[in-house]
């Protein structure tokens, strides 16, 4: 049996958040392919559709891409901020962080490595620092895949919100019409981690 066959977890369904946002992603990118400033305005695909989908919910997160802490020149995603700080800043002191969050439409060659040391490099500024990755769609069992083991601390926590029977080869996570097909051949299943990520950010 495969991993994706072992993987205890219904399949994705249009009713679905997360199939929403795999959908909202493919359309980001078209967008994006048509307007060359938004990506440098709002983000990648992805990251924008994610924090929009989390911003709906009341958290208090930063609304600009590439934003680095003080002391620090390494870019992040999203910062869940304390309650009473700025959200429309490019740069925020450690104190005012609850959470950095990485965002990954899935994954490639030595991710895991690449995301464990800007996270140690983070970490030496505060201890306070919580750390995640969410990776909205993966290939369950592949090689590359972002796992907790593999970002090797127990304070570095991964969200994998789609799982994965195969990538598509014509037009990738960014088409509409591939995402589709997945979905008509039962080839993804909704694994719990938005639900999981959503309570653990409530809690944190």
């Amino acid at each position: 049996m495969s991993h994706y066959g072992e993987l205890k977890a219904p399949l994705l369904t249009k009713k679905d958040e997360e199939y929403q946002m795999l959908m909202e992603v493919a359309e980001e990118y078209l967008h994006q392919e048509r307007e060359k400033t938004a990506q440098k305005k709002s983000g990648v695909p992805t990251e924008v559709v994610i924090r929009e989908h989390l911003l709906r919910r009341g958290f208090n997160l930063t609304f600009n891409p590439k934003i680095i802490l003080a002391g620090s020149n390494v870019k992040n995603d999203l910062f869940l901020l304390k309650s009473t700080i700025n959200p429309d800043q490019k740069e925020y002191s450690p104190n005012d962080v609850n959470l950095v969050i990485i965002i990954k439409n899935n994954a490639v060659a030595n991710q895991s490595e690449i995301i464990k040391k800007n996270f140690d490099a983070l970490k030496k500024l505060s201890s306070e620092l919580r750390f995640i990755v969410v990776i909205l769609s993966e290939k369950k069992g592949y090689r590359h895949e972002v796992t907790d083991e593999k970002l090797g601390n127990d304070g570095y926590l991964s969200f994998t919100l789609v799982s994965r029977r195969i990538y598509p080869k014509i037009g990738g996570m960014y088409s509409p019409g591939a995402i589709m097909d997945l979905l008509k051949n039962k080839e993804m299943k909704k694994t719990g981690d938005w639900e999981k990520l959503i309570a653990y950010l409530r809690a944190a």
